[in-house]
């Protein structure tokens, strides 16, 4: 029987379009079910329904088995990963563990080591207790992972879990910090706070100290009942007030005010460290200049919380980015020898009589009978020693304190500071521009993403556009342009600003000045910009001799670079290496500079030399641009500066 016939003697062909037609003039929400309901009632009318239901069961039945076994192959898979994962934890920890008591015991006799011993070897902390950890692993290596140190001080609970209201881990208090990351989640957990007051206020039973511990902008409430801490109340009353220091243990309850969901409705308390009326960071307004007079108490002011908070975020932000790209870090040495910039503004570091001199024949000071041997000083950079060590491991870097003897008391100079110098073996300027712009972005994204409300604070109070600034620079690409093309951009207008004149009028062969600088970054092009191809007369001996043949890339120019930043102007100073011994030498000669003191930078260029760049940017100074402050002395801890060295 051919198809048509098969269809006719059935009657298929009317009933599907039956059930078509009543589909169209329904229009149903949901026209599969539609369709089975039609097929299902022109089933029952043939007297074939139950056939049909039998089988949509038997699919429903193969479905649903198929399913279950999906299910459980998935539960076994997890838990299986789960199983590696925990062996292959334990295994690590188990090899690591056995190192170390071989190069602590030796071969054979390893496993007659004590297994506390045998952790400390291998860097890891000594448990507390060893009882029912297996051979190979401590207490913070047993678990499945999960870190169980005995006693306290673990960050996890039994199930692995984070707590987020977990003590220090090497002290008994938890910080401000966790307490309002915590949020409402915390209410009715007891903790223990410890920090500084910054405000109490003392009524007849009830007191309300606002308790700071610097791990936040914020401060905490505390809220005392004199009937709850008996004699603790009388302590305050006598030893308490703004400044002193405190430990209370309470419960965190919901706030009724709307400035915090939390505060600490205290059980007891402890006046750790009295104060005195006399406290000089009284509840007023202290100005910068007479906070730089304290630099003991000032961190405990909001301003300089806020400011060291985002120092130490740059500082982590420096290393996560140097070392996520390979770099090694280098300790260069404090004293040198010699003068990496050629300015000759150094501080001199000597142990001879200096109101009696030993002298020589010529009458000069007779540095042979020095501690060294030689004239020595405080570095200025740590560029020359980071060079050496970028010829053996490729990309190195330094962040350390430096220094420069300049008769400059401005609000950007110091006579101390820090600087962050990567070196790049085989690379070029390029190279070195492209380095600089990851590094700066990757610092500001990192302080915009992990202090906020430092960041609203310092804008709340001293630069209202201190964030859309930083935000810019971090994710606009920065321009590139030659310093020949920068002095002609300069030399088409009289000043910076209409009715301004140029202070320092833009000529090719000098030094662009800070009011060129800004003026490129802000009116020009309003975002950072790197120049680049300096004339070789305003650069240090050690920059690369160009090889073009015109006025921008010629042999008067060498490949240094500087990044310069609106608000601010130059960030970061750089440059492709003279990597040629000749052309080093013939440098050095024109600025007047012997091989002495020299040796072994030279030597770099005889055994294995190679094209390399680097740069270097002043630490406080990307504190200031990242903080909003105007004044560089107030971005570093302890500033050193033309007549100022407050401990």
């Amino acid at each position: 029987m051919d198809v048509d016939a098969y269809l006719v003697k059935h009657g298929v062909t009317p009933m599907l379009n039956g059930i078509v037609n009543d589909l169209v003039r329904e229009q149903p929400d949901d026209p599969i079910s539609f369709l089975i309901n039609g097929l299902l009632s022109e089933a029952a009318k043939a007297g074939q329904e139950p056939v049909l239901l039998q089988r949509l069961v038997e699919l429903k039945k193969t479905l649903l088995g198929e399913q279950a076994e999906a299910v459980a192959a998935l539960a076994e898979r997890v838990t299986l990963a789960a199983e590696v994962d925990k062996l292959s934890y334990r295994i690590k920890h188990l090899l690591k563990t056995m190192d170390a008591m071989e190069a602590g015991a030796g071969g054979a006799t390893a496993s007659k080591q004590p297994v506390v011993a045998a952790a400390a070897a291998s860097g890891l902390d000594a448990p507390v207790a060893l009882t029912g950890v297996p051979l190979g692993h401590t207490n913070f290596s047993w678990a499945g992972g999960v870190q169980v140190a005995e006693g306290g001080g673990s960050s996890a609970d039994a199930s692995g879990a984070e707590d987020v209201l977990a003590k220090e881990r090497f002290s008994q208090r938890v910080s401000v910090l966790k307490v309002f990351k915590a949020g409402k989640s915390g209410v009715g957990r007891e903790v223990s706070i410890s920090g500084w007051t910054r405000t109490m206020r003392m009524q007849k039973d009830l007191a309300f100290i606002a308790i700071n511990d610097g791990s936040c902008m914020a401060s905490l409430q505390l809220v005392v009942d004199r009937a709850t801490i008996g004699e603790g109340w009388d302590q305050l009353k006598s030893l308490g007030g703004t400044g002193c220091a405190i430990s209370a243990t309470g419960e965190l309850v919901a706030s009724p005010g709307g400035q915090q969901e939390v505060e600490l409705k205290v059980a007891s308390l402890c006046v750790v460290g009295a104060t005195t009326e006399n406290y000089p960071l009284a509840k007023k307004q202290h100005t910068l200049e007479h906070l730089r007079t304290m630099t003991h108490l000032r961190p405990r002011t909001n301003t300089f919380g806020a400011v060291f908070r985002v120092r130490n975020a740059l500082a982590a932000a420096t290393h996560a980015f140097f070392q996520s790209n390979g770099f090694l870090y280098v300790n260069s040495p404090l004293i040198t020898g010699s003068d990496c910039e050629g300015a000759g503004e150094m501080f001199r570091v000597t142990t001879l009589d200096v109101e009696k001199p030993p002298r020589g024949l010529d009458g000069k000071v007779n540095f042979a009978e020095d501690f060294f041997g030689q004239p020595s000083f405080l570095t200025v950079s740590g560029q020359l020693n980071a060079e050496h060590f970028a010829t053996a491991f490729g990309s190195v870097y330094t962040f350390g304190p430096t220094f420069r003897a300049e008769q400059s008391n401005t609000t950007r100079h110091l006579a101390e500071f820090w600087m962050i110098e990567p070196e790049i073996a085989f690379a070029d300027l390029n190279d070195d521009m492209n380095c600089a712009e990851a590094f700066l972005q990757h610092c500001l994204k990192h302080v915009l993403e992990h202090c906020k409300d430092d960041l609203a604070f310092l804008q709340q109070h001293y630069d209202k556009e201190l964030i859309a600034t930083l935000e810019g620079v971090a994710n606009s690409p920065f321009e590139r342009i030659t310093y020949t093309k920068a002095v002609a951009l300069c030399a088409k207008v009289p000043g910076p600003r209409t009715g301004v004149a140029w202070e320092y009028p833009p000529e090719w062969g000098k030094e662009l000045q800070t009011e060129h600088e800004r003026y490129l970054a802000e009116t020009v092009f309003k975002k950072p910009v790197i120049v680049f191809n300096y004339p070789k007369q305003c650069k240090a001996f050690y920059m690369r001799v160009n090889e073009g043949t015109t006025k921008e890339d010629g042999p008067e120019t060498v490949a240094a670079m500087d990044v310069l930043f609106p608000r601010l102007g130059e960030m970061v100073g750089g440059s492709q290496r003279e990597e040629r011994l000749d052309v080093l030498l013939a440098r050095m000669a024109e600025l007047g500079l012997g091989p002495e003191g020299y040796e072994s930078y030279l030597d770099l260029r005889r055994y294995g030399t190679q094209k390399h760049s680097g740069f270097g940017v002043g630490f406080e100074r990307l504190v200031t641009y990242a903080t909003g402050m105007a004044n560089i002395r107030d971005v570093i801890p302890f500033p050193r500066a033309v007549g100022q060295m407050h401990n």
